[in-house]
C-alpha cells in the first residue's frame, strides 16, 4: 500500500518523467475495478485527458498530485496501486484501472489491487477531498516540529484508551502514516502499538517523535520499501524490519522472537520484549 515514503518517491519520479508530456489519450482503463475511486466514467476522463499537457506531480500525505492542464488535477495513492510508466505497448499489463498514452508513445498504467485512488478533480477542489486535505500537516513537513507533535497528546483524557497505533493511523493520525511504516517507527521508539497513548512519558514521546522522522526519511531516502514499487516496477530499497516475514524471526536488538497480533483491523508485529507496553 502506498503511503507517504512511496508517495513521495513516485511523485519525483513522475514531476521528472511527465512534466511538459501532452497526452494523446487517456480514460479509467480496460477493466472496471468496484474499489478504484473515481469520480467521471470513462468517456468523461477521455474528454479530459485529450491533448492536456502534464504539470506538476507532488506528493501529501499518501496522495500523488499530478497537474492535468490547466483545470485538473490527478490524485492517485493512498492504496494498493501499481503505478508504472512503460516505454512501449507491448509492457501494458493486460487489465488497469487508469491509462495515459503520451505523444512520444509512452505509457502510464494504474492497477490497483484492494483500493486505491484514480480521481481526476477539479483543480479548486482537489485539495479538499478527504483523501488530500492539503490542510494536514505530514510528518516530513517544517511544520512537524516537536511543540506541534507533544500537543497532539494534550486533548487526551486520563482515561482515554486509544492505543498508540490509534493515536498514529486514525485519530488525532499522523497524516501519511499507515499501518506499513507504523511498525518500524514504532519498533526503533520501542514501544509496543497497544501501548496506551495516555500513558507514555515526555521522553517516551521525543522518542517516538524521532522515530518518525528517522524511519520516514530512511524510506524515502532508499526510495521506498522492499516491497513497494516505483514508477519503473523497481522495489524500494529500505528493508523493513516488522512485517509478515518476520514473524518468529530473531529480534535485530534482542533476539527475542518477533510476533504477530490482529488489531483494530490489521496486523501489528512487534518484539515483546523490545517494545513496552
Amino acid at each position: 500500500m502506498i503511503e507517504l515514503p512511496e508517495a513521495i518517491v513516485i511523485a519525483r519520479q513522475m514531476d521528472a518523467a511527465l512534466k511538459g508530456k501532452r497526452i494523446v489519450s487517456g480514460d479509467r482503463g480496460n477493466s472496471p475495478h468496484k474499489f478504484a475511486f473515481a469520480n467521471g466514467t470513462s468517456e468523461e476522463y477521455a474528454a479530459i485527458f485529450a491533448g492536456q499537457t502534464v504539470g506538476r506531480s507532488t506528493a501529501h500525505g499518501m496522495s500523488i498530485l499530478t497537474e492535468i492542464g490547466d483545470d485538473h488535477t490527478l490524485v492517485l495513492g493512498c492504496g494498493g496501486e501499481r503505478i508504472l510508466l512503460h516505454e512501449s505497448e507491448q509492457t501494458l499489463p493486460k487489465k488497469y484501472q487508469l491509462f495515459l498514452h503520451f505523444a512520444d508513445d509512452a505509457y502510464l498504467t494504474v492497477t490497483i489491487s484492494g483500493w486505491g485512488n484514480t480521481l481526476l478533480l477539479p483543480r479548486a477542489e482537489a485539495g479538499q477531498h478527504q483523501h488530500v486535505q492539503k490542510d494536514r500537516i505530514t510528518p516530513l513537513d517544517d511544520a512537524f516540529t516537536w511543540d506541534y507533535f507533544r500537543q497532539l497528546f494534550e486533548p487526551l483524557a486520563e482515561n482515554s484508551k486509544a492505543s498508540l497505533k490509534y493515536f498514529i493511523i486514525s485519530e488525532p493520525g499522523i497524516w501519511g502514516i499507515g499501518n506499513g511504516c507504523l511498525q518500524d517507527i514504532l519498533f526503533h521508539a520501542h514501544l509496543h502499538p497497544r501501548r496506551k497513548a495516555v500513558t507514555t512519558s515526555e521522553a517516551e514521546r521525543r522518542a517516538l517523535y524521532d522515530s518518525i522522522h528517522m524511519t520516514l526519511h530512511q524510506m524515502v531516502d532508499r526510495g521506498g520499501r522492499h516491497d513497494e514499487t516505483d514508477l519503473y516496477g523497481q522495489p524500494g530499497g529500505y528493508q523493513r524490519i516488522l512485517y509478515s516475514k518476520s514473524v518468529s524471526q530473531p529480534c535485530p536488538n534482542c533476539g527475542t522472537p518477533i510476533e504477530k497480533a490482529a488489531y483494530l483491523g490489521g496486523s501489528v508485529y512487534f518484539c515483546p520484549a523490545c517494545q513496552v507496553n
